[in-house]
């Protein structure tokens, strides 16, 4: 036998061998050890196949339509809440609005009556009203109510007196949305049940505990609720087995289901349930909700309180006397999730609103945007928001340097995904200095989220102020400062020298604040701010009061301030400064960011770890205050 055969028939009894090994081995024992690639979870959108008809069947949209018709046959113009969403003296306010003239005055064009609703009649909170009707409600008992026009998408605020049966004030919000009634509530849960897409794609029938979030405003870019010209919501189905999550985007103007989403939660060992939270609610309202609150400390003077959707707000800021701001709050949490591969978008089936063909185009480089906006506010003020829990909290900081005023605001079911917790937070240094922080603590509905918390801040610094930038010279080393003469923005938030802005007296320029956007420089592990900033003239209905949800969700070349940018003169005026952060967060192992876990710890419990992301702004003196 030669040498070459004898090699031949070795190579033949080898791979005879290796191939038994491989068919007697269990299946996957071959690839025990090795690394596969990991799935990516198809994001689709779902488009609705069939007419909206089949939701005029549902009972709970039948009895509103008939409600609705009955109402307005009977020439009243607003559908008023139910008993069941009213005390004694809420439906007595009821009865007192339905009477006024000023409160109804939009609810007619012409001779025809608009569709209205009443979303909500509650007592109310001092960050809806100005000095003289804080005075006049302090010794009396005042509630607030909100109602929606679906016609012209806008809200109208009242405060009325119960003792008297007096209207205080009536205020309206054009292009605004109120937080939705319970009735609307049940409406958009019975849809998204009804709905045959759900159904189709969830492969079962899901019952009411299957969803959350059934009140959470909600919009899909490129959808009919794109920049909120309808009312719409987002009941999400989640699977947590599965890692991911259904939204089921409804629209309450046309009462059906808009489009649908699949989109992943990340990993997760979040338990299924977890214990109800003690948010301690009517404390928090009667202190902090419905009354000022006030702090002195290391030279500071503050006046703080809860809003209804903006968060804590500081007003009335001293350092040793010397007056500093005139409010500073987190008015929204914008919140988008960012789809790749576009190109895949189902755009073949045609959906109709008002009778004309509604067209859906992918969005830029192949990206789809679906999100909403968050707020944050008091436990029993809103039904939506992101809620107060526990109160406000005084605590050190860590360089022992100062103190902070802390508000944390969290999701009930919070870390579960789909669930958000915030924290306001104000920062106050023994030098004068002062920061405004917004804290994102995760966990949200996915792995791929952009946050933009929209800051206000009204400066103190004198009744006439003017704003600078800093800008390079022409020698490209030299900087300088640029006056800003008329309202305007600038993205990026300066470049990384420790002072990119300052506002300042017209009258003395020493007297005023140097503003260091944040680079990561503030030693809490923050990535950077990425921030456009806007500079304003004030006017009060800009967001002196409580503001309504400003702008889009997922637009991401507006953060909704650029409504309030209209070429007017800032040079020796009132300044009020826009600062909005724009964070991605991340869920990568060793790289987490504005994302939460729940995990077994050392003691075999289940713990709860948090990756913060920490962004906001610092203001340091130009010239120190003597003390």
């Amino acid at each position: 036998m030669s040498k070459e055969t004898k090699l031949s028939i070795g190579i033949l009894l080898v791979g005879m061998l290796l191939l038994g090994v491989y068919w007697f081995l269990p299946q996957g024992a071959t690839t025990s050890n090795k690394v596969m690639p990991k799935k990516t979870l198809e994001e689709r959108v779902i488009l609705p196949q069939y007419e909206k008809s089949i939701y005029q069947n549902i009972p709970e949209v039948q009895s509103y339509l008939s409600d609705l018709k009955k109402n307005i046959q009977n020439g009243q113009a607003v559908l008023p809440l139910k008993k069941n969403e009213l005390d004694s003296e809420g439906n007595k306010v009821q009865q007192i609005l339905f009477n006024d003239v000023d409160f109804l005055q939009d609810t007619k064009q012409g001779e025809k009556l608009l569709h209205n609703d009443m979303m909500r009649i509650l007592p109310a909170i001092v960050s809806s009203m100005d000095n003289k009707i804080k005075g006049i409600c302090e010794d009396s008992k005042c509630y607030q109510a909100e109602k929606y026009n679906f016609v012209t998408n806008s809200t109208t605020r009242a405060i009325v007196n119960v003792d008297t049966s007096k209207v205080l004030s009536v205020e309206r919000y054009a292009g605004m949305q109120a937080d939705i009634s319970l009735r609307l509530t049940h409406i958009a849960q019975a849809i998204a049940l009804h709905a045959p897409e759900v159904k189709k794609e969830l492969g079962f029938t899901p019952s009411q505990k299957d969803i959350t979030m059934a009140n959470v405003r909600g919009t899909m870019k490129e959808s009919p609720c794109e920049n909120t010209t309808h009312l719409c919501v987002a009941p999400t189905f989640t699977d947590h087995a599965k890692a991911r999550a259904l939204w089921a985007v409804v629209d309450l103007t046309e009462l059906k289901l808009a489009a649908a989403k699949w989109a992943g939660l990340g990993k997760t060992t979040t338990p299924a349930c977890i214990s109800e939270r003690s948010l301690q609610n009517r404390y928090i309202m009667e202190n902090y909700c419905q009354k000022d609150s006030y702090l002195e400390k290391n030279g500071w003077k503050i006046t703080y309180r809860l809003t209804g959707s903006d968060g804590l707000e500081i007003r009335d800021v001293s350092f040793y006397r010397k007056k500093v701001l005139t409010s500073a709050k987190i008015v929204d949490w914008h919140v988008s999730y960012q789809q790749k591969g576009g190109e895949k978008l189902d755009t073949t089936t045609e959906t109709y609103m008002a009778g004309r063909r509604v067209e859906f185009v992918r969005g830029e480089e192949g990206d789809y945007l679906f999100g909403y906006n968050d707020a944050m506010g008091c436990p029993l003020f809103s039904t939506s928001v992101v809620l107060a829990f526990n109160g406000p909290q005084v605590r050190a900081l860590k360089g022992n340097d100062g103190f902070m005023l802390t508000q944390d605001f969290r999701n009930p079911k919070w870390p579960m995904a789909c669930n958000y917790r915030y924290e306001n937070r104000f920062e106050f240094y023994d030098d004068g200095s002062f920061r405004v922080v917004g804290v994102n603590k995760g966990r949200g509905c996915g792995d791929h989220a952009i946050y933009r918390p929209v800051m206000r801040i009204d400066m103190a610094v004198a009744p006439k102020e003017n704003f600078y930038s800093k800008t390079v010279g022409v020698d490209s080393i030299s900087t300088q400062w640029k006056l800003w003469k008329k309202e305007g923005s600038e993205q990026g938030a300066g470049s990384k020298e420790q002072f990119a802005y300052k506002i300042s007296s017209s009258s003395d320029e020493n007297k005023g604040y140097y503003i260091e956007p944040n680079h990561g420089q503030f030693g809490d592990k923050s990535r950077g701010d990425h921030a456009t900033l806007f500079a304003t003239r004030f006017k009060e209905n800009e967001g002196d009061k409580d503001l309504l949800t400003l702008g889009s969700c997922c637009d991401l070349k507006a953060d909704g301030v650029e409504s309030y940018l209209n070429d007017e003169a800032i040079k020796e005026e009132n300044i009020v400064l826009w600062y909005v952060p724009r964070i991605r967060n991340d869920a990568r192992e060793g790289q987490e960011y504005c994302w939460a876990d729940t995990r077994i710890g050392s003691d075999g419990n289940l713990e709860v770890k948090v990756w913060p992301c920490t962004v906001g702004p610092k203001f340091i003196p130009i010239q120190k205050t003597k003390q």
